[in-house]
Order: C-alpha cells, then sequence, then structure tokens
C-alpha cells in the first residue's frame, strides 16, 4: 500500500525504521511511493560497495530490476552513470537515450519508457549508490520532480544506514545486509512463479499482494514462502 502524500511517505519510512529493521521491505514501500509522486513509471535502485562495484538493492518491479541488471552486465545506463559521478541527470526521448547508452538506451525504449532520471545516494559525502526513475513519456524531469525524486533518494540512504554512526566497513555491511534481503525476495519470487505457472512480473505482484493481505513486510512473506516451499516433499 502506497503512502497517501509524500510527507506520509517521508513519514511511514520513519516510522520503519523506528520500529523494525526490514531494510528491504522499507525500501520497496518508499520507491513504490517515489514512483507515485513523481509520476515515474517504475524506480530502480542501485548501491555501491568500498570497492566500487555495484549491485541492484531494490526495484519497483521484476522489469525494472531487470533493467538495473542489465546495466550493470553492460556496465553503461543512467543509473551506473549517476553511481560512478555522483551527479544527477535526466534524458528524455529516443535518440537521445540510445546515443547516450547504446544498447542499454535500446533496452529502455524495449521496455516501454522514453526518459529516465537518476539521483545520487550519498552518506557523510560518500557516494553509496544511485536512483534511477523510468518513465514512459518522453519528457525531463521539471524542478518539482528533480527534487522529490532526490528527497526519495536521501531517505532511502537513510533507510539503508538507519541512521547510525559507521565506519565505511561497516557500511559495507550493512549494504550486504539489505542485499541479503533483496536475496530472500529474489527466491520466494521464483518459488512462486513455478508454483503458479506464471512470469517472474507477476510472481513478483503475488509476493507483494502477500505481504499487503497478511500485514507482514515483504522479506518475511518471502522467507514464509520459502520455507512452506522446503516443507513440501
Amino acid at each position: 500500500m502506497t503512502a497517501a502524500t509524500a510527507s506520509q511517505a517521508f513519514v511511514d519510512a520513519a516510522a520503519a525504521m523506528v520500529q523494525q529493521d526490514d531494510v528491504a521491505d522499507t525500501l520497496t514501500r518508499l520507491l513504490a511511493d517515489c514512483a507515485k509522486f513523481t509520476a515515474a513509471d517504475a524506480i530502480g535502485l542501485l548501491v555501491k560497495h568500498e570497492d566500487g562495484s555495484l549491485e541492484i538493492l531494490s526495484a519497483t518491479s521484476h522489469h525494472a530490476a531487470q533493467l538495473e541488471l542489465y546495466q550493470l552486465q553492460q556496465d553503461s545506463g543512467p543509473c551506473v552513470d549517476v553511481a560512478q559521478n555522483g551527479s544527477a541527470l535526466s534524458v528524455a526521448g529516443d535518440a537521445e537515450l540510445v546515443e547516450r547508452w547504446g544498447r542499454v538506451g535500446e533496452a529502455i525504449i524495449a521496455a516501454g519508457y522514453h526518459a529516465v532520471h537518476a539521483v545520487p545516494l550519498r552518506w557523510h559525502g560518500r557516494l553509496i549508490g544511485a536512483m534511477n526513475a523510468f518513465h514512459s513519456a518522453p519528457e525531463t524531469a521539471d524542478g518539482e520532480a528533480e527534487q522529490l525524486t532526490q528527497a526519495f533518494a536521501d531517505i532511502a540512504a537513510v533507510v539503508i544506514i538507519q541512521s547510525h554512526e559507521l565506519t565505511p566497513g561497516q557500511l559495507d555491511e550493512r549494504i550486504r545486509t539489505a542485499l541479503a534481503g533483496r536475496t530472500v525476495i529474489e527466491q520466494a519470487k521464483g518459488v512462486l512463479a513455478q508454483l503458479s505457472r506464471v512470469d517472474m512480473a507477476a510472481a513478483y505482484d503475488l509476493l507483494v499482494r502477500r505481504a499487503t493481505d497478511g500485514g507482514v513486510s515483504l522479506t518475511q512473506a518471502a522467507n514464509g514462502i520459502i520455507g512452506e516451499a522446503r516443507k513440501r516433499p
């Protein structure tokens, strides 16, 4: 369930940080709220390890996650660029997307998106990742949307860190813990896809629905699905 207003989304994220330590679930909800209030069709989030390598941490859909993974494979794309140089960017139009990112631009277009807006995630001056908004309309983000997207990215950084004073090594461990939550979610998607005979995108929707209906976090729902699968003969 998404928040009614952007301010409510920030309040919800703050409450989640105080009440629980489920980073994957909190980020999933936060990204869904970001998409809603910035008129984005999908959001993806990459995190950056101490050695400079990038990894996907969260996305609003399976298709968005696949686009983020493709960027990592090609070492090219809006989220990769921002995660490496720390500067926000906004690119609109099919020709511009292909000219800038080649195959990645073509993949973005093939997925139904014709504009992207990406912003950095920072913590105490350290670049820890990037968040990418995909838009079906071929228009660059306006000033308000840019500021709001960055605000959501800033909250996402705080969610990952949980406001603790961390050393660089502890920060990287925090990121690895968050990534472990995403691994559980991906495993549960695979189980649901096999049991329900649906694709991974539909499996993700089933997982979100189960979490919402059960009043539990996405990670809790995923762990439950995996546990049930292990009990089957």
